[in-house]
């Protein structure tokens, strides 16, 4: 099995003796009359069959790494019929780094119990038997998701006024804000963060600032620097330094967190930008979710926030010289008196399982009446769709709110091939038409919501760094409900027989991009 640096290595090689390759039979063109081709041909033949070994061999791996058969069929295929391109691609997005342990966190993230550190009331859980137990039970163990009880929450459903409750909040800091985003924009809005910060760091707080090195490749120097040197700790989640290939390029960090003094959390699906507060004129308005937490579900993000930390950085701050600080023992009374359960999990390469997926598929699996489900894509494995399907055959009511426009185009068409089989097992879908739809959330029976960063998407579940929020009250699962039918009040229902009779066009970019998706 090659280590990554080895993959690295490999990679620069091969693509330098294609490159080669493409010099010599350049040269050998132009000089044609007055150059000996054999030195040429034989050259091109040698790096043609390191080439083609080199194929064999990524394919034997693929093969004895035993993972999903069809993900590994669209790879092979792939590389046997686009070899070049092919493998450039496998290079940068085909490999699977969980088995690999490339993100080695976990031994700091089993050392971590956040109830030896605060006094979590772990000992209140979800009725026995119910659904939520279940769901509790099983993120516990493929977890170690903290169940956490004294919290406040408000679910913000419009980005304008969660974006200001995160300045108010920061703004009101006492001791430290940290910032986890997957893409910060250089425009009004992320100018309006940076001079927020810059005045706070001015004041003596401690900011800690994690961004994406992809999802914001647009940020530039200048607004780092102006950062760093008034105090803020930036720190990039796995830079990427072209064009020197880096073999993590497609595990990245999606999600979207601000923690400020510990006992106040925000995260969902708002990224920082004039685009996700409605200014950009393609999108229009943009429908998105923030969940604001107050009390020990805080602290659990603050966990998740100190690990990251930890990897983009190096620096270990739950240590015993940093946790009083980071992680207090106590409340303000009035959270203190609120009783919201929710637990926290996490999914990424650098946990043992696919948390995320497996909660997800749990959730719809055991369902009693209902699945309500908002997500800005819709790429489904066969375990997903298969239980999608078997929810609506057996006469629960299965909806799903999707964008009725594309932020990314194969991704978009991807997600309407599922159409058709959903559809005809009796899910409901809609396409949102005020805007643009961004929220990640599924709520089951009238029981529990997820509201989180993560996608319905194999990416979301299987590659990208995640976090998600279930919620086990039913009251604040009711205010989510109520915004689910207020989104549906602007949503059109995709009627079967009218997408059936979509043209050629549509069926087969909708089937060329399907064929993608599980590259996707």
């Amino acid at each position: 099995m090659f280590s990554h640096k080895l993959w690295d290595a490999v990679a620069l090689v091969l693509i330098l003796l294609v490159v080669l390759t493409t010099l010599v039979s350049a040269v050998n063109l132009l000089l044609r009359g007055n150059l000996d081709s054999l030195f040429t041909d034989l050259t091109a033949k040698v790096i043609n069959v390191v080439f083609g070994i080199t194929i064999i061999l990524i394919i034997m791996i693929m093969v004895m790494e035993n993972s999903n058969p069809v993900h590994t069929l669209a790879w092979i295929l792939v590389l046997v019929f686009l070899p070049v391109a092919g493998f450039i691609l496998y290079l940068f997005f085909g490999r699977n780094w969980r088995k690999r342990r490339l993100f080695n966190r976990k031994g700091l993230r089993d050392a971590l119990d956040l109830k030896d550190v605060i006094h979590l009331s772990g000992k209140n859980t979800p009725a026995a038997g119910s659904i939520s137990h279940k769901l509790f039970s099983l993120l516990e163990s493929n977890n170690k998701a903290n169940l956490t009880l004294h919290n406040k929450v408000e679910i913000i459903s419009d980005t304008t006024e969660a974006f200001k409750q995160i300045c108010a909040a920061i703004n009101n800091a006492k001791s430290h804000v940290h910032l986890e985003f997957f893409s910060v924009a250089r425009d009004s809005t992320g100018n309006r963060l940076k001079e927020l910060l810059l005045r706070k760091a001015a004041e003596g707080i401690e900011i800690r600032f994690i961004y994406d090195d992809v999802g914001s490749w647009k940020l530039g120097h200048r607004y780092k620097s102006e950062l760093k040197k008034a105090g803020v700790q930036m720190a990039p989640f796995m830079p990427v330094w072209i064009p020197f290939l880096n073999s993590r390029l497609n595990y990245r960090n999606h999600r979207k967190l601000v923690i400020v003094d510990c006992f106040t959390a925000f995260f969902g699906g708002m990224n920082i930008g004039d685009q996700y507060l409605g200014q950009n004129r393609y999108f229009g308005y943009w429908r998105d979710t923030v969940v604001k937490i107050e009390g020990e579900g805080a602290v659990a993000l603050q966990g998740i926030f100190l690990t990251d930390w930890y990897f983009v950085s190096k620096q270990n701050l739950l240590t015993s010289q940093y946790t009083d600080k980071f992680l207090p023992h106590s409340f303000r009374p009035e959270i203190d008196g609120a009783q919201t359960l929710i637990q926290i999990a996490t999914s990424g390469p650098d946990t043992d399982q696919a948390s995320i997926l497996q909660v997800y598929f749990a959730a719809i699996a055991n369902a009693r009446q209902s699945i309500k489900i908002t997500t800005p894509y819709l790429i489904l494995n066969e375990s997903l769709s298969m239980a999608f399907r078997t929810a609506a055959l057996s006469g629960l009511e299965v909806q799903i709110i999707l964008p009725s426009k594309a932020d990314h185009f194969m991704v978009y068409w991807a997600s309407r091939s599922y159409y058709e089989g959903l559809l005809a097992a009796g899910v409901r879908i809609y396409e949102y038409q005020n805007g643009f739809i961004h929220s990640k959330i599924l709520i089951i029976d009238d029981e529990l919501a997820s509201i989180g960063t993560a996608n319905m998407d194999m990416r979301s579940f299987n590659q990208n760094f995640e976090l998600t929020a279930m919620i086990y009250d039913r009251e604040v699962v009711a205010g989510a409900e109520a915004q689910f039918r207020t989104d549906l009040e602007h949503s059109r229902e995709v009627i079967r027989s009218e997408f059936e009779s979509r043209s050629a066009l549509k069926r087969s970019t909708e089937s060329i991009c399907k064929l993608f998706s599980p590259l996707l």
